[in-house]
């Protein structure tokens, strides 16, 4: 007997775009460990859209399908911090590549997610972050009113560029321009110290002592040192060697307020607010004492936000 048949069912456009909605929604489960060939997602995305919008000029009803690309999308995002680092320096690279096209917003990923940390660090620093904001903040008033050297503004541009590349997840070239800013900058810690903890965070502890012990030498005392460091480490994320420098700062010095600041800004990070509370006081109490109007001002601000909380 003949066998019948059975002719494969024509393979439509829309068919086409399901397929590939299907590899995107694939591939956003295994971002992590993926490595550059997570920005097969952002080709996917572009294939999956360029589709849907020839198919939505025919007239054809795409209402499910561009839903679940707007999914996509949101679901990339909701990942960007763990898809950049995936990907490093191969999205800037495939950007480059394809200059003078009109690409689609995954591609400015990085951008986006650098401006959404952006908004949640100003969150943080108007909270609950005033050591960061006083760090930071001397930096960016040198900057904006006291017209630095050409050399100085150099290195400030390497900090801001710097911190881009950071918040879009590239580690190795954030550390290329702190190292850049603190070659310009050798008698200001403030650079070393990011220096290190980026090297410490690429897992050279060796590059990274180096660093720190070179910020050392540039502080006026081992507490000072500490507190500047552990701010730094908690900016970055380093909630752990954060503590162990409050910490130790703490017990080198117990009656200056500082170190009871710093640990008082890790604890409500990490959602310890009895504790931040306690240490917040403790800070504005000492900070009284010693003459020390800003510390105090800023650890009662602190005390402030913490008792509004829902619940409190």
């Amino acid at each position: 007997m003949t066998p019948v048949v059975i002719p494969p069912r024509p393979h439509s456009l829309l068919d086409e775009v399901r397929e590939v909605l299907d590899q995107i929604e694939a591939r956003l489960t295994r971002i992590p460990g993926s490595g550059p060939d997570a920005l097969e997602i952002l080709r996917l995305l572009d294939q999956a859209a360029e589709r849907l919008e020839r198919l939505e000029a025919a007239g054809a009803d795409t209402r499910a399908e561009r839903g679940r690309l707007d999914g996509a999308w949101q679901g990339l995002q909701r990942q960007a911090r763990t898809f950049l680092r995936e990907v490093g320096p191969a999205l800037r690279a495939e950007r480059s590549r394809r200059a003078g096209e009109s690409l689609r917003p995954w591609w400015s990923l990085d951008g986006l997610y650098a401006r959404h940390r952006r908004r949640v660090l100003v969150r943080w620093l108007s909270a609950g972050g005033g050591l960061l904001l006083l760090l930071v903040g001397g930096w960016m008033a040198y900057e904006r009113f006291l017209a630095p050297p050409p050399q100085l503004r150099q290195a400030l541009r390497h900090a801001a560029r710097g911190q881009e590349l950071l918040e879009a997840g590239d580690v190795a070239g954030a550390l290329a321009e702190y190292e850049a800013a603190a070659h310009l900058t050798p008698n200001d810690p403030e650079m070393l110290l990011r220096v290190g903890v980026l090297r410490k965070m690429s897992g050279d502890e060796t590059g990274a002592e180096t660093a720190f012990e070179m910020a050392r030498r540039l502080e006026r005392s081992q507490e000072e040192f500490l507190v500047r460091r552990g701010a730094v480490f908690l900016e970055l994320g380093d909630i752990e060697a954060a503590r162990a420098d409050a910490e130790e700062a703490v017990r080198l010095a117990p009656e200056w307020g500082h170190g009871f600041y710093l640990r008082a800004s890790i604890e409500a990070m990490v959602g310890e607010f009895e504790a931040a509370l306690a240490d917040f006081q403790r800070a504005a109490e000492l900070a009284h004492a010693a003459g020390d109007a800003e510390l105090e001002a800023m650890a009662r601000v602190q005390i402030g936000y913490l008792l509004q909380r829902p619940g409190e």
